[in-house]
């Protein structure tokens, strides 16, 4: 089974979308001195993401007191931009992966992210487009902020193909928040580590979630001091060692991130119960050191927005915010069905709510536990209990651990229970696990201890399939799938299958719970068989009858408003645009004005909402405007946008000029970051003033020098040059150009008809023709036709008594000495 989205690991579900925005006018909470109401805090979200226009919503919430007392909001994944008229999230939102706000006193700032407005990127980026970074936690140390970061890697297409690579340490800087540095820790990829990071004496702990199937198990680690990035020790039950694969498991059925304060003397670990899938409930466990062991759960309390069918994760405490005798906890809240995700933009914010702390003690009046509990198999794969009352007018809560699952404590089974019954019937177990069973009896007064623990292993089939599957496309692509519940399952899968491309196995499209699911976007004139399969606890059901569709995609709108564009001094032009919805490419189009071109044309492909346009004339002004590509086909154009290009004349001057001699030809080398280069000089011995530019500009950092007199100094000049002008002169350098042609020619006559020349030379290694006449008949100078390398050349055939003569010019001409000879 694939690694499960962040908050899907929370809950064993599937892809959670979240949104943040970027700041606008401050959202503010009445704040209860000294400490604010959770009502406060939810409402100012509520409210920031409403009328900041840069903030829709987000999910993970952990919270750090910064040095001068604002506190720092850290998100996970976070839209931006503004709801739209009706309360709804636009398709055009932005999704970035994590965010930051500073919250000063009452008020709300902007919103910090990376990029630009018109194309926003995370806070803390990775530098890989299918990998990126979920918040843990953070802490101030020094004068920087550390943040615990969890890397990410997408495996395929589907809402569930997301793998947890390892753990980060990001800083930001203070006062600025800026991120200075992101540092892979020697982390694997067993714990997601950040979970909270907790300040205590002379430690900071580090706590961690380890995700195994569907239970999640809690790590601790510590570091001496404050700062993160020191050697980690890791908690194995009975002491601390430097290797991780030490660590062990301190607590079953925490979230992704939770909750770890020290509260009145004690340590309290607040999470959502995650030892059972998609629970409302939100717990507290005690200790007395920060490794454990834990008791509990106190149940504080359970949260209502899964009555809608929405999913709750992520429980954290924030007790520099609470008000005195309360603990505060936030909680974050999504839809797994994106239809109705987007439907209601303030689903996917953060709540609030406050606890009375400590609790009270049990009340002697509370009733005894109920005695003699039996568990047994009974039916399909349901757990019979019975037990006997305690006594008269109570009611009863059933509580269960799973323990082939390794769970660590009893929890408490949601809904109603067995009210006043001596009976109840346990259903949702995993065939083949081993349960433990306990019942309370609960009064007026309040709830007794557990009873007596009954154990049964459970022996479930696997579930039907669904019936009645019905699929409705949508205009983008995206297909709504709806189906019949079924017994006992929580977790639904929906697949889909090209019929029209003939594909024979069904694609996942991804896991789901209840009975409704939004899956793709599909490809537009293409027919599907969508179908759904139950996981329950005895496994998988077979594929539903399918339901069979056809994607229609209607071509996107343009963006709504013009292009931005700004003038870069290298001649480019970087465009930005408001994001038109996720996954969309562009076209952009172009003219020139100033050469009076009357259309647009030339259209480059642009992945995202931002275009750097190249290869721009200087001083000329450009038009353009953009359209939006799906499946469907491309959209219509943007409102155009005009702007002058602009080159800057180069303002560095070359440096470190350098004269050498190679194989006879003279090289001129420079150091510059500009790419095209005039080269200037003056021949001191002839006495000339001024510097003369060569004819032709050199690209690069190095030239061959040409035209150069035998025994002449000369002073040699660099100057870069761009559309925009030519930059400031180099100091010159001196050197003084050296004959490459051959000296200490000597002719000798070798035999009959036969001569050898031999030379030295001033630049070994270099190339020569040989250039000889028959002095004696009064032939002209002719070249033999074979280059010559090295420092001889023998000829033949040459008439005896006739005088010759010989030169040795170099490849470029340079002519030797003439020496003579008469051949035998």
């Amino acid at each position: 089974m694939p690694a499960l989205p962040r908050w899907l690991l929370c809950g064993w579900a599937a892809l959670l979308l979240v949104a943040v925005a970027a700041a606008g006018g401050p959202s503010k909470a009445p704040a209860a001195s000294p400490g604010f109401t959770a009502t406060a805090l939810t409402d100012m979200f509520r409210a920031y993401g409403d009328t900041s226009g840069q903030w829709l919503g987000a999910d993970r919430t952990a919270s750090v007191r910064l040095p001068g007392g604002d506190v720092l909001w850290l998100f996970s994944d976070t839209f931006l931009g503004s709801p739209a008229a009706d309360g709804s999230r636009p398709a055009s939102a932005p999704l970035i992966h994590n965010s930051a706000v500073v919250q000063d006193g009452p008020a709300l700032g902007a919103t910090l992210h990376g990029g630009s407005p018109q194309a926003p990127s995370s806070l803390i980026p990775t530098e890989k487009d299918k990998e990126f970074y979920w918040v843990g936690d953070a802490s101030v140390s020094g004068d920087d902020v550390q943040v615990l970061v969890n890397r990410y890697g997408l495996t395929g297409d589907g809402p569930l193909d997301h793998k947890l690579l390892g753990t980060a340490l990001a800083t930001l800087d203070l006062p600025g928040l800026g991120t200075e540095e992101v540092e892979a820790l020697p982390l694997g990829d067993r714990v997601s580590w950040g979970s909270e990071v907790l300040p205590d004496g002379e430690h900071t702990y580090v706590y961690g979630t380890e995700a195994a199937g569907s239970m999640k198990f809690a790590h601790v680690a510590r570091v001496s001091g404050t700062d993160l990035g020191e050697p980690w020790e890791f908690w194995t039950g009975s002491g601390w060692s430097t290797r991780e694969a030490d660590s062990t498991r301190v607590l079953s059925g925490v979230g992704t991130n939770y909750g770890m304060r020290r509260v009145g003397g004690r340590y309290v670990l607040v999470t959502h119960e995650n030892n059972l899938m998609f629970s409302a409930d939100v717990v507290a466990y005690t200790a007395d050191a920060p490794t454990g062991p834990f008791t509990g759960p106190q149940y504080l309390f359970q949260a209502p927005e899964t009555g809608a069918g929405h999913i709750v994760y992520d429980a954290d405490l924030h007790t520099d915010l609470a008000r005195p005798g309360k603990l505060l906890v936030s909680y974050n809240v999504n839809n797994l069905d994106d239809r109705v995700a987007y439907s209601d933009a303030n689903i996917y914010r953060p709540r609030f709510v406050e606890v009375d702390w400590p609790p009270g003690s049990r009340s002697r009046k509370a009733p005894e536990p109920p005695g003699g509990l039996t568990a047994a198999p009974q039916g399909a794969g349901n757990a019979g209990l019975a037990w006997q009352p305690p006594d008269d007018g109570v009611t009863y809560r059933v509580y269960r651990r799973d323990t082939t699952a390794g769970q660590t404590h009893f929890v408490r089974l949601p809904g109603d229970g067995p009210g006043a019954a001596t009976a109840f019937q346990c259903d949702f177990l995993v065939n083949g696990h081993t349960y433990e069973f306990a019942v309370t009896a609960v009064n007026k007064h309040g709830e007794s201890g557990l009873s007596n623990v009954a154990a049964m292993t459970a022996t479930v089939p696997a579930p039907p399939a669904p019936q009645s599957v019905r699929a409705e496309p949508g205009p983008t692509g995206k297909v709504s799938v709806k189906w019949g519940a079924v017994p006992f399952v929580q977790l639904f899968k929906v697949l889909y299958r090209n019929v029209t491309g003939g594909q024979r196995d069904a694609s996942p499209a991804g896991a789901f719970p209840g009975t409704s699911a939004t899956i793709g976007p599909l490809r537009n004139g293409l027919t599907y068989d969508i179908t759904v399969v139950a996981v329950g606890g005895g496994g998988e059901s077979g594929p539903s009858a399918p339901a069979r569709v056809t994607v229609r995609v209607q071509p996107p709108p343009a963006p709504r408003a013009a292009p931005t564009a700004a003038a870069r001094p290298d001649g480019s032009v970087d465009l930005a645009w408001p994001q038109v919805g996720n996954g969309l490419a562009y076209r952009v189009y172009s003219r020139d004005v100033t050469i009076g071109e009357t259309a647009l044309g030339r259209p480059a492909i642009a992945a995202d909402n931002t275009y750097r346009a190249r290869h721009l004339v200087h001083d000329h002004e450009y038009e353009f405007a953009v359209s939006a590509v799906n499946d469907g086909g491309e959209g219509p154009l943007s409102e155009p946008v005009r702007v002058r290009a602009r080159v800057d004349g180069p303002q560095s001057t070359p440096t470190g000029l350098l004269v050498e001699t190679k194989h006879g030809k003279v090289e001129l080398r420079w150091q510059s970051r500009e790419n095209w280069h005039w080269v200037f000089r003056r021949d001191v011995t002839a006495r000339e003033r001024e510097f003369t530019r060569d004819d032709i500009p050199v690209q690069g950092t190095r030239t061959i020098l040409y035209g150069l007199r035998d025994g002449h100094e000369y002073e040699l000049r660099v100057a870069a040059f761009t559309g925009g002008g030519v930059g400031p002169q180099s100091e010159p350098v001196k050197f003084k150009a050296v004959s490459a042609a051959p000296v200490n020619v000597r002719a000798e006559a070798t035999g009959r008809g036969a001569v050898r020349l031999t030379w030295t030379e001033p630049q070994p290694g270099s190339s020569y023709r040989i250039r000889l006449r028959d002095a004696t008949a009064a032939e002209a100078w002719r070249l033999d036709p074979y280059p010559v390398t090295g420092t001889r050349f023998e000829t033949q055939l040459l008439t005896a008594g006739h005088r010759y003569e010989f030169q040795v010019l170099t490849i470029e001409g340079e002519a030797s000495a003439t020496v003579a000879v008469t051949a035998r």
